[in-house]
């Protein structure tokens, strides 16, 4: 097989990267196993243009939002599958200070409010006696679903490999990459955390676990709303229960699911929620982040036709369109990559 492109891992990133690849008709094979707990396969999927505990515009959120929205619902139409749910968030005030706070700084979030209450609103299902804020271009992305239809679609045109990938297989010249019987002219790396590629394992990644409840409530909450605050609770959308997260940690980064998550998890929600829940499940995955917090993007400093597009971490689902156009440009085109996420920032400890 001859190809323009391989393309390791099948996650968020590799989508975005492949449906980008797509549009300068490249051709491309993507290799990666089923992992069922891989970060993507467990994710929430939520895209949130107000984030962390200070109620921060995201970073790049003019540019980021409007491009996830068009990309997805692209996708969507190409792969007729329903994955993108645009639904409002709404963020409870913890406080006074915390609702002056927000009405300080709320001009500069203009774009992406839909209505700030002073008030509770939501009295009926969460504890929101100082109001909050309405957001809008939010909701989720139902990931697994989206994976699932475009592998299909990959195998429908023999391009997907379900295997583990080999890297001791793979060899690499200044202008060919060969993979056992596969011939590229280049090789992206979308692998995730902990994948064991010799060929990045310079980079100073800082993979993060994170764990989800899946929750039945007594009383259905709004179906047009997500709730975030401390925790986010989301519906699942193709059975009668919510899906509750997430926590973080950076040591204890295997797949089983812990007692300690479970109790973060439940104290949070028993601050936010109004109405009795019952816990169903708890499922563990692990997010490729990095310790300056931003996507690793670009060239390999010593192979002109390696490349990495991994280190997403939690906002996955906002950063991997736009940022996959932007990737695909610099290759293609030589458009320059934007220096917060150039791997270039790290090439120093690479020579050392």
């Amino acid at each position: 097989m001859k190809v323009d492109y391989i393309i390791v891992g099948h996650g968020i990133a590799s989508v975005s990267v492949v449906e980008h690849l797509k549009l300068h008709r490249k051709s491309f094979v993507v290799i990666s196993e089923n992992n069922p707990n891989s970060s993507s396969k467990v994710a929430a999927g939520l895209y949130n243009p107000i984030t962390g505990r200070k109620m921060k515009k995201t970073w790049l959120a003019e540019q980021l939002f409007p491009y996830l929205e068009s990309f997805y619902s692209n996708l969507e139409k190409s792969l007729n599958t329903k994955f993108l749910y645009d639904k409002a968030i709404y963020r409870p005030f913890l406080s006074l200070e915390d609702q002056n706070d927000w009405m300080g700084r709320e001009d500069d979030a203009t774009a992406f409010i839909k209505h700030t209450y002073t008030k509770s609103h939501f009295t009926n299902f969460i504890k929101d006696p100082f109001g909050g804020v309405l957001l809008k271009h939010s909701g989720f992305l139902d990931v697994k679903s989206m994976l699932e239809a475009h592998q299909q679609y990959l195998t429908s045109i023999n391009a997907f490999i379900e295997k583990k990938f080999d890297y001791k297989s793979l060899i690499i010249t200044d202008d060919t990459i060969v993979y056992q019987e596969i011939k590229a002219q280049n090789i992206i790396f979308c692998d995730g955390p902990l994948s064991g590629n010799s060929y990045f394992d310079w980079v100073p990644t800082a993979p993060v676990k994170g764990e989800i409840l899946h929750i039945k409530t007594e009383k259905a909450l709004p179906e047009d709303v997500i709730f975030n605050r401390g925790v986010f609770v989301v519906k699942n959308t193709h059975q009668d229960y919510y899906r509750v997260g997430a926590t973080y940690e950076w040591k204890n980064l295997t797949y089983e699911p812990t007692s300690k998550a479970r109790n973060q998890l439940t104290e949070k929600l028993d601050d936010l929620l109004n109405v009795k829940y019952e816990i169903i499940d708890q499922v563990a995955g692990i997010r490729p982040s990095t310790k300056d917090r931003r996507p690793l993007i670009g060239n390999h400093p010593a192979h002109k036709n390696v490349f990495i597009f991994n280190g997403l971490g939690t906002k996955g689902v906002s950063l991997a369109p736009y940022f996959a156009n932007e990737f695909v440009e610099s290759i293609i085109n030589s458009k320059k990559l934007n220096d917060e996420v150039n791997i270039k920032r790290y090439y120093p400890l690479y020579s050392s």
